[in-house]
């Protein structure tokens, strides 16, 4: 009877108190059209200073989710994504995309590891974050690894609902309404005003991310792929249409245009690099001449070459590799004094130019000559089989030599063909005192009789 009421108790234990095990399906992240829902309060302006009360984002929400997977995210119609779209007005959209990227260029920091701009040690018009970014921004990865169409169409739609746009620029205003500080400061001073009420907006609330951390990865994210198509060569971003030298900071202490050379719009591509790429050649914010560039420590020529001879290029052909882009291994050339030598990116420092491997050099294997590799230059020699003709100036065959190679070939044969007769004979004394019979045949006599056949085979 004990024993009968142990087992109702165990059963109803395991009835009432295991719970029962479902399936969880994981849902994907919300996207950043959806987290737009909330409201920003502006309680007006006040005579000191201009001061907006916003809410802040909760720490809780600033974090970069690192487990999505792309097998989650939904996959981008590849028959749509590039379909003439007459409502998208392409330079538009890249001037627009390009103004977010440069405030996050030029004013941003690595959020991840710093809580302010003056604790980073590094900028982000020096180069990309360092370490890279575990994982891209799923969403700008799904549309932008489509297709540049696709990419642009979605930056469109997530540019226009950040706080800053460029639109309400100070510059944009002053340059579009041809305003004057003479003639327009009134009108210049109400858009200043209203172009830093929406700049503190966007820093506070981050608007339509869900916090700093998450709009610092997706402007990083975009900065990889736009800079990506900025070096394969999209026709779309070789010009701008417009001036793009500011650093998308209202009316800073630059004016209008900050002259930078590098955001010369009538060179291609200048604005894009500009925009979205780190300078590797000229680590610098802002600079009045090339000059100033290249006379800089920060210039990696700087070291190798003299005052005279410090340029710095960029070549987009050498800097295709997305991966390689990420991990800022962004290809440079500097000039090399010495001939035969080229700048190395890797090694920030001129070498030697193999021409033997590149093909460069004009030594002919079908007249008997082989490259060699010398510092600064190359040399051609004869191949093995052949001698230098000094009359002629040429390799060619010698008998000698291949009558030597034979019989050096042959040598080679008998010398390892004595070798295992030595050691058979070794074995066969060995076991001299012990005789095997193989159907009545002494062993050891048909290994010496093999055993010269094999060594007269190879004379």
């Amino acid at each position: 009877m004990k024993f009968k009421c142990k087992l109702c108790l165990i059963y109803s234990f395991l009835i009432f108190r295991i719970p029962l095990i479902t399936s969880v399906t994981t849902p994907l992240p919300p996207t950043i059209e959806s987290t737009i829902e909330f409201t920003v309060t502006d309680s007006g302006t006040t005579e000191e200073g201009d001061k907006v009360e916003m809410p802040r984002v909760p720490l809780t929400e600033q974090v970069m989710d690192h487990n999505i997977r792309m097998s989650d995210v939904p996959d981008v119609d590849p028959e749509a994504t590039n379909v003439p779209d007459s409502s998208l007005d392409r330079n538009r959209v890249l001037r627009d995309v390009a103004y977010f990227i440069r405030a996050h260029k030029f004013h941003d920091y690595d959020r991840r590891y710093y809580k302010s701009a003056e604790e980073a040690t590094c900028r982000l018009y020096e180069e990309f974050p360092k370490p890279g970014l575990r994982s891209l921004h799923w969403e700008v990865r799904k549309h932008c690894e489509a297709s540049f169409i696709e990419c642009l169409k979605y930056l469109e739609r997530i540019v226009r609902l950040t706080a800053l746009r460029r639109e309400d620029d100070t510059v944009t205003i002053v340059r579009e309404q041809k305003w004057s500080t003479a003639n327009n400061t009134e009108q210049i001073l109400a858009a200043q005003r209203d172009c830093q009420i929406a700049q503190r907006r966007d820093n506070l609330v981050a608007a339509p991310f869900q916090g700093p951390i998450e709009r610092f990865q997706w402007r990083t994210t975009v900065s990889y792929y736009m800079c990506w198509y900025t070096m394969l060569g999209a026709p779309e971003l070789a010009t701008f249409g417009e001036p793009c030298d500011n650093h998308a900071n209202c009316l800073d202490e630059y004016g209008v245009h900050n002259k930078d050379p590098r955001a010369d719009d009538t060179k291609p591509y200048a604005c894009a690099l500009y925009s979205f790429c780190p300078d590797h050649c000229c680590p610098m914010k802002h600079i009045r001449y090339m000059k100033d560039c290249y006379q800089s420590q920060n210039n990696p020529c700087y070291a190798e070459n003299q005052p005279a001879h410090r340029k710095c290029t960029l070549n987009r052909d050498e800097n295709r590799d997305f991966q390689a882009l990420r991990a800022n291994q962004i290809n440079v050339s500097c000039e090399c004094h010495r001939r035969g030598y080229e700048w190395s990116s890797r090694f920030g420092l001129c070498v030697d130019v193999n021409e033997c491997v590149r093909g460069t050099h004009n030594c002919s294997r079908h007249n008997g000559e082989n490259c060699l590799n010398l510092p600064g230059h190359y040399g051609c020699i004869c191949r093995l089989g052949y001698v230098y003709n000094s009359e002629t100036r040429q390799c060619v065959h010698s008998p000698e030599i291949d009558r030597a190679l034979r019989i050096c070939a042959k040598e080679t044969k008998a010398a390892k063909a004595k070798s295992l007769f030595a050691e058979i004979a070794k074995t066969i004394t060995r076991s001299a005192e012990s005789r095997y019979a193989c159907y009545g045949v002494n062993l050891p006599l048909i290994l010496i009789v093999l055993t010269v056949h094999f060594y007269v085979f190879l004379i």
